[in-house]
C-alpha cells in the first residue's frame, strides 16, 4: 500500500526562495494540461519508499506513475491525483521497490492520453533516478 505524503509543489530557487509550480498568479498554466514532476531531482539516490512530489492539471484530475529499472523491467506502478478541471494542483506519494543492486533506473510521471492522439500531447516527466537496495 503506498503512504500519502504531504503534497507541495515546489519548484526552483527565485533569489533564495523556493518557488511552488502549481502558482498560477500569472495565468500561464489557464486552460493547460500539464504533469511537472518536482522532485526528486534528477540524478537523485533514492531508498525504496522516496517521496515524490509535482504539480499537474489533468483529465479527470489522474497522474499515473511507473518506476523502470535500468533493464526496463516496471519495478513499482500506481496512480494519484493532482489538478484538474479547476485548475492546477499539488500532487505526492512514495514508491516502496527492491533491486538487490544499484543501478540506473527512471521515474515517468505522466497523463494516460484518452483523446486517441488528438490534439496537444498528454504531460509526461521522466526522472532518471539512482536505485538503492
Amino acid at each position: 500500500m503506498l503512504a500519502a505524503v504531504p503534497a507541495v509543489a515546489m519548484g526552483s530557487l527565485v533569489e533564495g526562495e523556493e518557488t511552488d509550480n502549481c502558482s498560477n498568479e500569472d495565468g500561464a498554466l489557464d486552460e493547460a494540461a500539464f504533469v511537472i514532476a518536482t522532485g526528486p531531482k534528477p540524478g537523485e539516490r533514492v531508498e525504496s519508499g522516496f517521496d515524490v512530489t509535482g504539480c499537474s492539471r489533468t483529465f479527470e484530475s489522474n497522474v499515473q506513475w511507473k518506476l523502470l529499472a535500468r533493464d526496463g523491467a516496471v519495478l513499482a506502478s500506481g496512480h494519484t491525483t493532482g489538478g484538474g478541471v479547476d485548475g492546477p494542483g499539488a500532487f505526492s506519494f512514495s514508491i516502496p521497490y527492491t533491486v538487490t543492486v544499484q543501478q540506473l533506473g527512471h521515474l515517468e510521471v505522466f497523463e494516460e492520453d484518452v483523446s486517441d492522439g488528438e490534439g496537444f500531447p498528454p504531460g509526461r516527466t521522466v526522472i532518471p533516478l539512482v536505485l538503492k537496495p
